[in-house]
C-alpha cells in the first residue's frame, strides 16, 4: 500500500500544471462570480440521475484470494485536465467611478484518480485536484476505501463526500458538511431498503489529535419503498463540543414518481437547546431523452423558519431555484444551452444565468458564453456580467 500511495503521489506531482508568465486582469471582486458559470458549464449533471452516496460494486465472491488477483487489475489511474481563459465584463450601475469594468479570465484544474481494487470485495480509492484561479491550490479531494463484510455489510471510511436524498439543487443538511473532514458509513441493504450509519470527524476544526466520541457526529438513515413511494428518514447528532452541546437534526423525505416527473418533498429540524431550525424543500425533476434535442428541467422550492435567528437577519427565508436545460441543438448536434433561475422572496433580490456551449469548436474545447444578472437588494440597477471563453478539457 505504501508503494501505491508513492507512485500515486509521484505521478501526480510530475502532473502538476506549471504556469509561468501568464497575467489575469482582475479590477473588481464581482469578476470572481464568472466562475460560478461552472455550475450551468458542467449542466450535464441535469440530465443524469443522481449519483449513490457509496461506490460498492456488487459482485459474486471469489473462493479464493489468488482467484479475486487474478480476475481485477491492481491498480488504475485515471485523470481530467479542464482549463478556462476568455474575457469577462461587469455592468455594475453602483459604482459610481467605472460602469464597465473589463477583465480576463484563466483557470486551470487536474484532477488525478487512483483506483485499487486487489478483490471483488475491497477498493480504494483517491483523487487529488490541483487548481489555478488567480492562486494555486493543491487538495486531496478524496481518499477512502470500500469493503463488503460477511457478504451483507458494506464499509466505506475516508475522506469522502456522503448524500441522502432526492434533493438535486439543495442540500441535505444531514451531510452537507462530509467532505470538510473523515467519515465511516455502513450500510446494510434489505429487502425493502437500507439502513445506514455514519460517523463523521471534521479534523479541520478538531486537528487531528482530539480524535474522541465528543468532537464526532454520528448520523443514520433508513429508507423504504412502500405503494411505489420512497421514505426516508434520517437523524444527526452534532458533536458535543459545539455550542449547544445537544445539537440534534432530524428529517424525513418522501419520493415518487407522478406523470413522469420525480417529485420529492423534504423537511428537517434542528433541535439546539430547543426547537431551533425548520426546513422544507420540495422539487420535482424530469428528463425529456427520447427524442432530439433533449431536454431537463429542475424546480426546487424551500422554506425555512428560524426563531432564534441573530438580530437583524430573517425568521424566515422562501427561496425558488430553477434550471433549464437543452441540447444536440443545432445541424452538427453540437449545441446546448442552461437557464437557471434563483429568487430570495423575502430578501427580493435574485439573479439569472444563461449559458449557451458550442460543443467541439475546435479539439478539446467548448465555446462558453455566459450572462448573469443580478437584481434587487443594493442593486436599483440590475447588474450584469457576461463574458465568452474557450472551455478545454482532456480526459486520460
Amino acid at each position: 500500500m505504501r508503494k501505491t500511495i508513492a507512485v500515486f503521489l509521484l505521478i501526480v506531482l510530475s502532473l502538476f500544471p506549471i504556469y509561468a508568465g501568464a497575467e489575469i486582469i482582475d479590477e473588481t471582486a464581482g469578476l470572481d462570480s464568472y466562475a460560478e458559470y461552472d455550475d450551468i458549464d458542467d449542466f450535464d449533471a441535469l440530465f443524469e440521475d443522481a449519483p449513490d452516496d457509496i461506490v460498492v460494486e456488487e459482485a459474486e465472491i471469489p473462493t479464493t484470494l489468488s482467484q479475486e488477483t487474478e480476475k481485477t487489475s491492481l491498480l488504475n489511474l485515471t485523470g481530467s485536465f479542464t482549463a478556462k481563459a476568455g474575457i469577462v465584463c461587469v455592468y455594475d450601475d453602483t459604482n459610481t467611478e467605472s460602469k464597465f469594468t473589463p477583465g480576463g479570465l484563466l483557470e486551470m484544474s487536474n484532477t488525478l484518480s487512483m483506483s485499487v481494487k486487489p478483490a471483488d470485495i475491497f477498493s480504494v480509492y483517491g483523487s487529488l485536484n490541483t487548481a489555478f484561479s488567480n492562486e494555486f491550490t493543491l487538495d486531496v479531494s478524496s481518499l477512502y476505501f470500500n469493503s463488503l463484510l460477511f457478504d451483507s455489510l458494506y464499509l466505506s471510511a475516508g475522506k469522502k463526500s456522503i448524500s441522502w436524498g432526492n434533493l438535486r439543487i439543495f442540500s441535505n443538511e444531514a451531510l452537507s458538511s462530509s467532505d470538510n473532514g473523515v467519515s465511516c458509513e455502513i450500510r446494510y441493504p434489505w429487502k425493502l431498503g437500507t439502513i445506514t450509519a455514519v460517523v463523521l470527524y471534521d479534523y479541520n476544526t478538531y486537528g487531528v489529535t482530539s480524535f474522541s466520541w465528543r468532537t464526532m457526529s454520528f448520523a443514520g438513515a433508513a429508507d423504504i419503498t412502500v405503494l411505489n413511494t420512497n421514505i426516508n428518514a434520517f437523524v444527526r447528532k452534532y458533536p458535543v463540543l459545539e455550542t449547544p452541546s445537544d445539537k440534534l437534526l432530524v428529517g424525513l423525505e418522501l419520493k415518487r414518481t407522478l406523470f413522469g416527473f420525480d417529485t420529492y418533498v423534504q423537511g428537517n429540524t434542528i433541535f439546539a437547546g430547543g426547537f431551533d431550525k425548520l426546513t422544507i424543500t420540495g422539487g420535482f425533476y424530469r428528463l425529456w431523452d427520447g427524442f432530439t434535442p433533449n431536454i431537463g428541467i429542475n424546480i426546487e422550492y424551500q422554506y425555512a423558519y428560524e426563531p432564534n435567528a441573530p438580530q437583524n437577519a430573517d425568521i424566515h427565508s422562501h427561496i425558488i431555484d430553477a434550471e433549464f436545460g437543452i441540447r444536440r441543438i443545432g445541424a452538427a448536434k453540437n449545441m446546448k444551452g442552461a437557464v437557471k433561475w434563483s429568487h430570495d422572496f423575502i430578501k427580493a433580490n435574485g439573479n439569472i444565468d444563461v449559458v449557451f456551449i458550442v460543443s467541439s469548436l475546435i479539439p478539446y474545447a467548448d465555446w462558453t458564453n455566459g450572462v448573469k444578472i443580478t437584481y434587487g437588494g443594493s442593486y436599483s440597477v440590475p447588474k450584469i456580467e457576461f463574458g465568452t471563453a474557450l472551455s478545454f478539457s482532456l480526459n486520460y
